[in-house]
This record gives structure tokens, C-alpha cells and sequence, in this order.
């Protein structure tokens, strides 16, 4: 596949920086006109060959433009309202938009293959290219609708359950205490939406997925890689491992409502 330098000039007259977009700590991201700047790594080539091959088969995934004069992938932007997970909860309809989107996208990948370099941190026995990163804040909505799902850096080989996992982690979420039998009612969502997996899978499945990511951060970042080391400098691992450590003693009481 060979993509083409974008012209900044063309960009609807917006200055070459753009605006940069607010969330996420890994790294920067710039939109400019109907385009998002992104930094690149060794495991964009395989990022873009996955979006290339998704764009024909899947909604609501960005289109891969090309690069711009800074050496920046360029990307379409999706636009769509960002749910805060700081101070609100995803809607249950929004919640059964993520995992059903995300039960086509894995229908879809199906069959796509690359040697990578990925970004993803290593798992044990992989099925399929997950996204790895589905969460609130890589997501839009208009209204109850999902309209985008964005930053697929971390996608990469893994399994259907383990993406569940972060799904539930994120959009639960467990990775704070709603309570243990909402927190058994948005699993059984998830469950049921999905199919093929039962929530009690789902729930015994977040700890080794979390533990993952906190047990490969610090080793990305000693090998080069920028954007865990901003993660590491806003706190993590030891952030998030405070929050899986207090999710395991709520795991009995959420999985007790599942029944």
C-alpha cells in the first residue's frame, strides 16, 4: 500500500499545527480542517493496512489520508460528542452501541492477517487484530448513536474475550465502584449484546487483561516507546494497578448478582 504526501495546503485554510485535541496521554494528536495529525511509530504501517482493509467493510471506523510535510499520519476525522468517564456514565444504549459495533468489527477483521510490528503488549494464544483500546474516549456519539471509533494504535493480536475485558473496564466501568449489582447488570449487557460469552467470563477476564497493559508499560517505555513514558510521567502503572487491585475485592460481590 502506498499512500501519498497530504498537501497542507488544501486543508480548508486552517493553520499547519491545527488545533490540538484535548484527552489521552499517550500522545498528541492535531485536527486540521476535516483531518486529525497523528505521531507515528513502528507499528503504523500495520495499523494503516488494518484500517485500509476495515474501511470497506466496517462503519465508523477513520479513513488513512496519508502522511503530512511533518512526517504525522493524517487521518479523516470523525466528529461526534466524546463521553466524559469522569463524570458520567455511558448510556445502556449507548453502552449496547459500543458492543455491538464491536461484534462487527471483530466479524469483520476476520481473515485479515499482518506480521506487524504491533504496538499491543504480547498475549497468550491470539485469534484475532483487536482495536485493544475501546473506551469512552477513543469513541463519539451523536446522541445514543456511535458515530467513530478512533486512536487504533494499540491494535494488535489478542482474543474477542480479552477485548471484552477492556470494554468492561472502561465502560462499566470496573475500574471504579458503581456499585456491585449495576456493575453485574452493565456485564450482563455486555453479554448479551455480544453473545458467545457469558458475563461471568467477561468479569473473571479483567484482571489478567489489565494486568497486561500495567506489567507492559514500563517495558515499552524502557524500549523507546514516547507514549508510555507520557503514561508513566501521569502516574501509571501505579494509578490503574490501585483500581485493579480494588476491583479484585469486589469481584466476588459483582459476581455473586451475576448469579
Amino acid at each position: 500500500m502506498t499512500i501519498q504526501p497530504v498537501d497542507d495546503a488544501d486543508m480548508s485554510g486552517e493553520e499547519e499545527e491545527g488545533e490540538r485535541l484535548t484527552g489521552g496521554n499517550v500522545g498528541g494528536a492535531w485536527r486540521v480542517g476535516a483531518t486529525v495529525r497523528r505521531t507515528t511509530g513502528p507499528w503504523t504501517p500495520a495499523v494503516h493496512a488494518l484500517l485500509s482493509y476495515l474501511r470497506p467493510r466496517l462503519a465508523n471506523v477513520p479513513t488513512v489520508l496519508g502522511f503530512d510535510e511533518r512526517g504525522r499520519e493524517v487521518l479523516s476525522y470523525l466528529p461526534g460528542r466524546v463521553v466524559d468517564i469522569d463524570t458520567e456514565l455511558l448510556t445502556e444504549p449507548q453502552l449496547r452501541a459500543v458492543v455491538s459495533w464491536t461484534r462487527s468489527f471483530h466479524g469483520a477483521v476476520v481473515g485479515f492477517t499482518h506480521a506487524g510490528p504491533w504496538r499491543f503488549f504480547e498475549v497468550d494464544g491470539p485469534t484475532l487484530i483487536a482495536h485493544n483500546d475501546i473506551a469512552p474516549y477513543n469513541i463519539c456519539f451523536d446522541g445514543e448513536k456511535l458515530v467513530g471509533v478512533f486512536d487504533w494504535d494499540f491494535a494488535g493480536p489478542s482474543t474477542p474475550l480479552l477485548e471484552l475485558a477492556f470494554i468492561a473496564w472502561n465502560c462499566v466501568p470496573l475500574w471504579r465502584d458503581i456499585g456491585a449489582q449495576p456493575a453485574s447488570a452493565r456485564l450482563q449487557l455486555i453479554a448479551s449484546t455480544y453473545g458467545s460469552l457469558s458475563a461471568y467470563e467477561i468479569l473473571e477476564a479483567v484482571p489478567r487483561r489489565i494486568q497486561i497493559m500495567l506489567d507492559g508499560i514500563p517495558l515499552a517505555a524502557a524500549a523507546g516507546d514516547a507514549g508510555m513514558a507520557n503514561l508513566m510521567a501521569c502516574g501509571e502503572p501505579d494509578r490503574s494497578q490501585r483500581s485493579l487491585d480494588d476491583l479484585r475485592r469486589r469481584i466476588p460481590d459483582i459476581a455473586t448478582h451475576l448469579g
